[in-house]
């Protein structure tokens, strides 16, 4: 599969980020689409979230191209990592626990929550219908609304951490605070919630991958033998679910087994991009693999436990996985793909990319 480079953005570097109070507004950037951009969202307008409060929306359904998109105002002037988008309602999270709103599909956003004292960041927001939604970020920070956004509680979730931390925090217990207090510094930056039709996920730090079968009030954890952080957990047209992470690692995650699939690369992947046909999954350095599902559940010619990484050249990617050739160098953070093109949200701005056959 080719796909051709139609950047609208010049390369720029991975820019600071921003500290300012939430309650500023964040400013109409003329640059801002060669920005550091973090966060998409493909609904009725598909929104775009960054640095320094950065909101772009698209006014054309399934439109991709990135020339259309404009900046609105924003309610927050720390930088935004997630933006979820649901009928007419769109929600997005960010640094100092920051949660803003919009009732008319990203064209307009209320300021819902700010804590600048907490200065943890939210990483991920999920929403299961218009009513109920969660928020997840750096420590464990994890929040639920049952009103659409208008309120959030925040939540302590055990069940994700491993079984020596629950014995420690058994042994704690009957001291409330300290129990709380403890929760909190020695549980995983929750780095992205994800969904099928039945199960949430949330992919983390240090391994953490964890399922829910309701609505994230409990999780249980999936024993994957492999310590290093997660960002995502797509879930592919067949219901297959694939989680990627540090150095190039990707798991296809069944009931019974995890199946490690070697992709010869040894970048960060960052997203797992799908639509009904298509799966790429996005990284550092501008790397982007094609994913042919109906190839994912071969056998690997090699195993993470038996390859050395550090020998790449040796290396023999699974035959389920392809690397697209583009001259991005940007580390690609997000994406969605609309009709015949790639959407990408990247450390260097903005991007869009022709997918060829």
């Amino acid at each position: 599969m080719k796909v051709k480079n139609i950047s609208v953005a010049a390369v720029l570097s991975l820019l600071g980020l921003a500290t300012a109070n939430a309650n500023e507004l964040s400013f109409i950037a003329p640059l801002v689409k060669e920005s550091l951009l973090l966060g998409v969202s493909e609904g009725k307008h598909n929104v775009i979230v960054g640095e320094r409060g950065h909101i772009l929306v698209n006014q054309t359904t399934g439109d991709a191209f990135a020339e259309n998109f404009r900046q609105v105002l924003s309610p927050a002037n720390v930088t935004l990592t997630d933006v979820f988008s649901l009928n007419n309602f769109a929600w997005a999270v960010g640094h100092d626990a920051t949660i803003i709103k919009s009732s008319d599909a990203g064209l307009t956003w209320t300021l819902v929550q700010s804590d600048p004292d907490l200065d943890r960041p939210l990483l991920s927001v999920y929403f299961f219908d218009e009513k109920e939604g969660i928020a997840a970020g750096a420590y464990g920070l994890f929040y639920r609304s049952t009103n659409g956004g208008d309120s959030w509680v925040q939540e302590g979730h055990p069940g994700m951490l491993s079984p020596d931390d629950n014995d420690y925090l058994d042994s704690i217990k009957d001291d409330e605070a300290f129990y709380l207090e403890e929760l909190s510094f020695i549980s995983p930056h929750l780095n992205k919630v994800s969904a099928s039709e039945n199960t949430l996920y949330v992919a983390g730090e240090a391994g953490l991958l964890a399922t829910s079968s309701d609505k994230g009030k409990s999780w249980k954890r999936i024993d994957i033998g492999y310590q290093g952080s997660f960002f995502d957990v797509g879930i592919l047209p067949n219901e297959i679910s694939l989680a990627v992470g540090l150095r190039g690692h990707m798991f296809v995650l069944a009931t019974d087994e995890q199946l490690p699939i070697e992709t010869c690369v040894t970048t960060s992947l960052n997203s797992v991009i799908t639509s009904e046909n298509k799966v790429f999954v996005a990284g550092n350095n501008g790397v982007i693999l094609s994913i042919d599902i109906q190839k994912l559940n071969e056998d690997s010619a090699n195993a993470y436990d038996t390859f050395d990484r550090a020998n790449i050249a040796n290396c023999k990617r699974h035959p389920s996985v392809s690397l697209v050739n583009t001259d991005f160098s940007d580390a690609i953070l997000g994406g969605i793909i609309s009709n015949d093109r790639l959407l990408l949200v990247t450390a260097g701005g903005l991007k869009t990319m022709v997918i060829e056959e």
